[in-house]
């Protein structure tokens, strides 16, 4: 049997459930109660579901026995993929952070009159919740960037 998992394989898949969590917790985060209920930031889904894609592109690569221009042909889809995680993953954090900034200032920085209004219990779960999703987010980004530089192997290059 031929050996298909290696680092860019296992990175992919972290960052892969990392970015379903992503969207998960942000799915979350908008439809509870709380200072951010309704507050969506722009492309956030399309952006970690296009990570998503281009993640199960890589892992399917190992499954996929080419040779010849075909080879060639899918190592630039894999390679041009591997660009576009982190950038996808990376404008997702950032849409998601600028969306929720404001709010968190206002939630957390405010004066101590206003703060008494503001300071729900609803609004603070929804404020952590929100910076949980966003350290989600980055982290997530990080890993799809440390995994841009492992090279994914050739199904018939690695045996068992």
């Amino acid at each position: 049997m031929k050996k298909i998992l290696n680092a860019s394989n296992m990175l992919a898949c972290v960052s892969c459930v990392l970015s379903l969590v992503f969207v998960i917790l942000y799915a979350v985060n908008v439809n509870s109660a709380g200072y951010f209920q309704g507050n969506r930031a722009a492309n956030l889904v399309l952006l970690a579901i296009l990570a998503m894609v281009c993640n199960a592109l890589i892992i399917g690569r190992s499954f996929v026995k080419v040779e010849g221009y075909a080879l060639k042909a899918l190592d630039v889809v894999v390679f041009v993929c591997k660009v576009l995680i982190p950038l996808f993953l990376i404008f997702a954090a950032i849409s998601l952070l600028s969306a929720r900034i404001e709010g968190l200032g206002y939630i957390y920085f405010s004066n101590v009159d206003v703060a008494k209004e503001v300071a729900t219990p609803a609004n603070l779960g929804s404020a952590g919740l929100a910076i949980a999703t966003i350290i989600v987010g980055i982290v997530t980004a990080i890993i799809s960037v440390v995994a841009a530089f492992f090279l994914p192997k050739h199904p018939e290059v690695e045996e068992a």
